[in-house]
């Protein structure tokens, strides 16, 4: 038996946003074992991060929705992951990101976002997203801001204290 994925590509003016792919996993690796990942569930080690690239596949399939790698659409360098999770213990879909040490501080996790939660109010019907931020991860609450994003309540997530980051209501188009 094959399943099929479908999972849309979206372009911006610099990125390409695709399916998570097996030449993502030695980035991944990097990632999940740098100080980086404190906020997404790491550090990890290859056969973890191994099962979270897996996973993330599996989550477009069971939601019709998920993460998008995302590349620089010239060099074609993976640079991070934007999307729409919904897992057990979540309650309701949030809009996450994560940017590579090499994608840093250029606006691209912005930028990959921002398509992202249009994509997801046009196709998916999630219109009003929210995202679970770490009060400690200084960089992602500046950004969520950025992207009209406002504190809404404190939330415990697996275990962890976050907060809630409402996103501002996109109309489909």
């Amino acid at each position: 038996m094959s399943l099929a994925l479908n999972i849309p590509v979206i372009e911006t003016e610099r990125l390409r946003l695709r399916a998570p792919q097996l030449s993502d996993l030695e980035p991944m690796v990097a990632f999940y074992a740098s100080d980086r990942s404190a906020f997404v569930g790491g550090p990890r080690d290859e056969a973890a991060t191994f099962t979270s690239l897996t996973s993330r596949l599996g989550h477009w399939v069971v939601r019709g929705y998920g993460l998008w790698h995302f590349e620089d659409k010239t060099s074609g360098t993976f640079l991070g992951w934007t999307g729409i999770i919904n897992a057990p213990g979540w309650h309701e879909p949030e809009l996450g990101w994560s940017v590579l040490a090499e994608g840093e501080g250029k606006g691209y996790a912005s930028e990959a976002a921002i398509a992202a939660r249009s994509y997801a109010a046009e196709h998916f019907g999630l219109s009003h997203l929210m995202s679970y931020l770490a009060p400690a991860n200084s960089r992602s609450v500046a950004m969520a801001k950025r992207l009209g994003a406002t504190f809404e309540h404190e939330h415990e997530l697996l275990g962890k204290f976050c907060h809630v980051y409402r996103h501002p209501k996109v109309e489909a188009l």
